[in-house]
């Protein structure tokens, strides 16, 4: 069985949208922003612009994968079933999770320093664990660095001087109801925004279902072959899913955004390989070009808008991805 390294990056034209909002002023709900700097002629220029943090899309990504290992009978905790993230912060945390499982004794794990052994139980018993790491902040500190990497979702370049963020005006009414009597108007804003975005992501299936935090163990298997396969394309299909139905952001109930793809790239490779940034509109370009240079193996696969079709680049680099990891 192989390992592999999947890099995805495309553009995504996002209309209306209000996917990641950070915090309520009073009746007013502010979109996220972020700076960003871009080179010019004489310098720099800096434009504030709205952003969907990577947190979302990690949110997003998890949920499926949740949802995906129940259904493929891979273990999922009890807080990562119900897409309450907290990742085996503490002890507390630990015990709430996994309340139905035999759990071991963490403090005498600790003064033994078989930090491995706390590890492993999580990984075991949780995918969403396993795939998207955790870090334990008890006495001792074990962290497992996530297996899958987000960057955040920022308008595209040449994008960026059109980019506004507009407050919309929304009131609810109860008046004609025995509820309220006088003043039935709640007076409401919340920004909103459109643009095209950025999309980011990495995944390294190198640790999925190997242990990572002591440097004496890091990379031992601690399941058989045929079950480690199984997390491996558990992961790529619930990867395929994200992708295929937008799973990401939040505020989707009432705001659910105009979203189609403009493009994307997804290189299947055998190290690890990233495609271009697509903060550029060359990135398809840039991406080939490395390609031409750089190759672990590497295999592309490209949609453009009104050239291919975005399902099946999607479904065929996944296809991809699973019958590498099949290989011996």
């Amino acid at each position: 069985m192989k390992d592999i390294f999947l890099s995805i990056r495309g553009r995504v034209l996002l209309n209306v949208e209000a996917l990641n909002m950070t915090e309520s002023i009073g009746n007013y709900v502010k979109h996220r922003r972020v700076p960003i700097l871009v080179p010019e002629k004489d310098g720099f220029t800096t434009y504030f612009v709205p952003a969907i943090s990577g947190e979302s899309i990690a949110h997003g990504f998890q949920l499926v994968l949740a949802e995906e290992g129940i259904k493929n009978s891979i273990p999922v905790c009890r807080l990562c079933k119900s897409g309450i993230f907290l990742k085996s912060t503490n002890k507390k945390v630990i015990e709430e999770a996994f309340k139905d499982k035999q759990i071991p004794n963490l403090e005498e794990l600790e003064e033994l320093k078989e930090l491995k052994e706390v590890e492993k139980f999580i990984i075991k018993n949780c995918l969403v664990e396993d795939v998207g790491g955790f870090l334990y902040a008890e006495k001792e500190n074990i962290k497992r660095t996530s297996n899958f990497f987000v960057g955040y979702m920022v308008p595209v370049k040449e994008a960026l001087g059109n980019v506004v963020i507009e407050s919309q005006l929304h009131s609810r009414y109860a008046l004609g109801t025995p509820f309220v009597k006088e003043k039935g108007q709640m007076i409401y804003y919340i920004e909103l925004s459109s643009a095209v975005y950025t999309f980011s992501l990495d995944i390294d299936t190198t640790y999925i279902g190997r242990l990572t935090f002591s440097y004496e163990s890091a990379g031992n298997d601690i399941f058989e072959e045929s079950e480690r396969k199984k997390r491996l394309e558990t992961t790529l299909d619930s990867l395929k899913i994200f992708l295929l139905e937008q799973m990401f952001g939040a505020k989707k109930t009432r705001f659910l955004p105009i979203g189609e793809w403009e493009s994307i790239v997804i290189a299947v490779s055998d190290k690890v390989w990233t495609v271009a940034s697509p903060f550029s509109n060359r990135y398809i370009e840039n991406t080939i070009k490395k390609k031409e240079k750089v190759d672990y193996n590497t295999k592309l696969y490209i949609y453009e808008r009104e050239k291919e079709t975005f399902e099946e680049t999607i479904i065929n680099a996944i296809d991809e991805a699973k019958s590498r990891i099949s290989q011996s």
